[in-house]
């Protein structure tokens, strides 16, 4: 028969202190849901306390119950105990790996964590394996809580920002994102938009006039930009170049990529990881187009009279 295994205990509620990392995603509303659903239906969620080396206990999972149940007034809960008398990396290991078994921990949540086992000595590597997540989302993650402007972060915390086109509101000066973010949100609009604008505004050549237009007012900025692409692909019908015939898409993608070459010349490692996904799903559709092209030149198809003059 299998040997069961429990670490369950009785546990004062006093005795249990805070943990500050988990506590700064918390706000109101989630700790008055939590009030609500344990005088319903007592604590859903057994809380995870770690046992440090001087002999106190501090809450490593469930730091929304533990704060309810003390305004609540219940002075003994149930908790998973674990040795958590590591070193400063460990502990945070063992953070991430609670965090990737919850269903919805929170974005907010998730870039603390992250953050402080990257200041804890853990490797971004070794947060990948353990949470099984690609670079560009820990770097998304990382920079919610790092390169938010305060009121920007607030936003996301209270819900009316979601995390992530908070994301994408990161990549603007920090003195740019609470006006941009407050207006977004007043437009309702979408991510999409959103990563647009925010390149426009990051963009070397965007003049300053179109700069205040992003911040102050995205639906007419988003406008321009439309009738400007209007414009261009309206220039390259009458220069002659037929949107479907092979030369003028040769032509259209030889822009594109001087263009991409210009917005990448620069780039930083972190923004790099943050378009990690995008940039090698591009990598490998230029490989393919690239052994396709040399399909085209090769003797057989040469010989066939098949090549391309």
């Amino acid at each position: 028969m299998a040997k069961r295994i429990s670490k369950v205990k009785e546990i004062d509620v006093a005795a249990v202190a805070g943990n500050k990392t988990l506590a700064a995603a918390v706000d109101r509303r989630a700790v008055e849901r939590c009030k609500e659903t344990i005088e319903r239906l007592g604590f859903v969620h057994t809380p995870v306390v770690g046992a440090t080396k001087d002999g106190k206990r501090l809450i490593l999972s469930g730091q929304c119950g533990l704060t309810a149940l003390r305004e609540l007034g219940i002075k003994k809960m149930d908790a998973v105990e674990v040795d958590a008398a590591g070193d400063g990396g460990d502990m945070a290991k063992l953070s991430l790996l609670l965090m990737s078994l919850q269903e919805r921990p929170g974005a907010l949540c998730e870039g603390l964590l992250l953050q402080e086992a990257v200041g804890a000595g853990v490797s971004r590597t070794e947060i990948q394996a353990l949470l099984g997540k690609s670079a560009s989302w820990v770097s998304n993650r990382i920079s919610l809580v790092t390169r938010l402007d305060g009121n920007v972060y607030e936003m996301v915390k209270s819900g009316l920002l979601d995390p992530r086109s908070a994301q994408e509101v990161a990549r603007l000066p920090a003195e740019a994102q609470f006006t941009f973010a407050e207006a977004a949100v007043r437009e309702g609009l979408p991510k999409s938009a959103i990563d647009s604008l925010v390149a426009s505004y990051n963009d070397a050549g965007c003049p300053d006039a179109a700069k205040a237009q992003i911040l102050g007012d995205p639906r007419s900025a988003l406008a321009r930009m439309a009738d400007k692409r209007r414009a261009i692909n309206a220039d390259g019908r009458r220069a002659g170049a037929p949107p479907d015939g092979i030369d003028g898409r040769v032509k259209s993608a030889k822009i594109h990529m001087a263009m991409l070459g210009r917005a990448l010349f620069g780039i930083s490692p972190q923004e790099a990881g943050e378009r990690s996904d995008a940039l090698k799903e591009l990598e490998a559709g230029l490989l393919a187009l690239l052994t396709m092209i040399r399909g085209l030149f090769s003797p057989g198809k040469m010989e066939g009279g098949r090549g391309v003059g």
